[in-house]
């Protein structure tokens, strides 16, 4: 060069773009053009030009007058960077396709990306990218390919997997052309993962531009963002992480009118090219009674009116427009979401009225209380003799066969699933505490006894880890209830099952001995397990975990034992490390769903076709967390509760007149 010009042009339709920002930090000394601007002569005196497409879902197509030009650039030996463009060189490409359940895989032995393993997976999030034709690029091994695998971190490679010549993702369509059939300019912004291993890719790509060797520490001052409590700013205490979970139901418009109509369940795992996230506006009856409760205990904490207020609206809301009342065979069926209108599952109705009931027994009111008791014995009248329930039960079902009905209570479900029936058998546990009402202690005790008949063989949904973190409230409640000392040897066994998955962090790993549960064989075609090999350090914040801090309170509530209070307190300390750090408000405060405690990030299968890694559940994950966590700063107000609940049970005092 002769000092006049920077080595490097970077043609993009916008200067606001990760990428470009990667480039500067390396190497400030850059030329960026618009596309505009290509004409002849402009491009000769640079040594590498960087075509960069992906600032806009749509790709770079450069007209012909144009395109003649960079084709000459190509002929002469330069460097060129092509990312998201829609023909170069050769290469012709379809349409752009999501990438929402397709992952990057890392697979060229030539190109060494600063010692990743073979087989090492990225995700894009959902992201979007361009095939070549077949015919229209060299089959060579590329450097990164895209894959449908449910895997976690790494897959094995052979010679059958490059088969589909069109899922390259990012090669060597010569020795001087690199193309990037990606949007790799937001990569930032649009969380792709993990993020060291982006960075590794990010710097190879600088790196190859200027022909000089690009370290990936240079890129750290570049920050992500969004962190964790390893590499972020970490509440300092419970409490604090409490507050932020409280303040980001209305910061991110989870919560959009104080609780007068509801929350939305919230972010879905879809992370676009512009940083943005799908917001599931789907109304859900237990994501409600579950934020109900997290505001309740938030106004326990803080004495704060608003954060009651908001609750009581919330739990209105549930038992007005949820809840069947009409004279029907189903009176009392409370309905799934706005969606599925005549579904009953009673897992998702047990934690929509369980909070409700906990405030009474909290508070010492019967506040709603005979609807939660509608709810529970229309639930009751679809249980089977045995004691279990289905998973699900239809009204149109009812509606069209009314004797249907009779033959559910009269026939054994054989359904023995905690996911699914644990926190139903709790919910009917607390009913009898509220009430002294046998017939619900019968019943839970009579489910738990079935369920735990066949432990640690139950009907699994997403792993083995879900189910025992799911049976330790329930249990702790059975125990409670009946003083059984049988009980409360059941309770011990689950918590020490559960420690076989404990990590160092204090969370429990997603585990599947014998891989029994079914939610982890199709790709993106249903509700999807975060296992895909036992042992992997993936926890989940949806179906498993979320459950504990609360659970742990419950189980030192009625035993005393401190082992329990422990036991929340390493939970505890886990759930602060793994809260969301970011300056975007749709997400600070918030836990996600996939935790890969090794990485300290969010990550992990994006199978699940409703709830992937990034998916942010405002009821069974945030809510029932910070719950969770405000349930331990009033231990000792609570502790004196439940003592002065079971005197007055002891003297038979204190139920309502039912």
């Amino acid at each position: 060069m002769n000092g006049l010009y920077p080595a490097l042009a970077v043609i993009t339709r916008s200067n606001d773009n990760d990428l470009l920002q990667a480039i500067r930090l390396i190497e400030p000394n850059v030329a960026v053009l618009h596309p505009d601007e290509v004409r002849e002569g402009v491009l000769d005196a640079y040594e590498a030009i960087a075509l960069l497409g992906g600032t806009e879902e749509t790709p770079l197509l450069f007209p012909a007058h144009q395109r003649v030009l960079l084709e000459r650039q190509i002929a002469a030996g330069k460097r060129i960077f092509a990312e998201y463009v829609a023909s170069i060189g050769h290469v012709y490409c379809e349409p752009p396709q999501s990438t929402r359940y397709h992952r990057l895989i890392y697979c060229s032995k030539e190109t060494d990306l600063a010692g990743l393993p073979l087989g090492a997976l990225l995700d894009d999030q959902c992201g979007l990218r361009l095939r070549p034709f077949a015919g229209a690029c060299l089959h060579d091994v590329p450097i990164l390919q895209y894959a449908r695998v449910h895997a976690h971190d790494r897959v094995e490679l052979d010679d059958s997997f490059f088969g589909e010549v069109s899922d390259r993702a990012l090669w060597f369509e010569q020795d001087s052309l690199l193309v990037c059939g990606f949007r790799l300019c937001p990569w930032r912004r649009a969380r792709y993962s993990p993020l060291q291993r982006i960075r590794h890719v990010v710097a190879f790509v600088i790196g190859w531009l200027l022909d000089r060797p690009v370290e990936v520490a240079a890129l750290s001052p570049l920050k992500p963002v969004v962190s964790t409590g390893l590499d972020g700013r970490r509440a300092a205490s419970y409490r604090e992480a409490a507050e932020r979970a409280i303040r980001w139901f209305e910061q991110s418009g989870v919560l959009y009118d104080e609780g007068r109509t509801g929350v939305h369940e919230g972010w879905g795992t879809e992370i676009y090219g512009d940083g943005s996230q799908r917001l599931s506006r789907q109304q859900r009856a237990d994501c409600i009674g579950e934020t109900a409760m997290a505001y309740f205990m938030h106004y326990k904490v803080t004495n704060d009116e608003r954060s009651l207020a908001i609750a009581n609206r919330l739990h209105d809301y549930v038992f007005q427009y949820f809840l069947c009342k009409e004279d029907v065979p189903w009176s009392g069926m409370m309905r799934f979401n706005g969606e599925a209108w005549s579904i009953c599952y009673q897992d998702d109705v047990s934690r929509a009225i369980l909070p409700q009931m906990w405030q009474c027994f909290v508070e010492g009111s019967e506040r709603h209380l005979d609807d939660c008791l509608l709810a529970l014995n229309f639930l009751l009248k679809t249980t089977g003799s045995d004691g279990m329930r289905v998973s699900r039960t239809n009204n149109m079902i009812f509606d069209r066969h009314p004797e249907e009905l009779h033959r559910m209570r009269s026939e054994p479900a054989h359904f023995p699933s905690a996911h699914y029936n644990a926190y139903y058998y709790a919910a009917l546990l607390l009913a009898y505490q509220l009430t002294g009402i046998r017939l619900f202690l019968d019943a839970g005790r009579k489910g738990l006894e079935a369920l735990m008949r066949v432990y640690p063989d139950t009907v699994r949904e997403q792993s083995q880890t879900q189910e025992l973190c799911r049976l330790v409230l329930p249990l702790s409640w059975l125990y409670w209830s009946t003083q059984d000392e049988r009980h409360r040897e059941w309770l011990y066994r689950v918590t020490e099952d559960l420690q076989r998955f404990k990590h160092t962090s204090g969370a429990y790993l997603e585990w599947d001995e014998g891989y029994k549960a079914p939610m982890w064989e199709e790709n993106g075609m249903r509700d999807n397990s975060l296992v895909t090999e036992n042992g992997h350090p993936v926890v989940d914040l949806l179906y498993s975990n979320n459950w504990l801090p609360m659970a742990w309170m419950q189980a030192y509530f009625v035993t005393g034992d401190s082992k329990f209070l422990d036991l929340w307190k390493e939970s505890s300390d886990f759930m602060v490390q793994a809260q969301l750090s970011s300056a975007n408000p749709d997400i600070d405060g918030a836990w996600a769903r996939a935790y890969d405690v090794e990485l300290g990030e969010v990550f992990g299968s994006p199978s699940d076709m409703g709830w992937g890694p990034w998916a942010i559940e405002s009821g069974w994950t945030v809510a029932e967390i910070a719950s969770g966590l405000m349930v331990g700063e009033l231990k000792d107000e609570l502790v004196a509760h439940f003592q002065e609940h079971a005197a007055k049970r002891r003297k038979g005092t204190g139920y309502p007149n039912r």
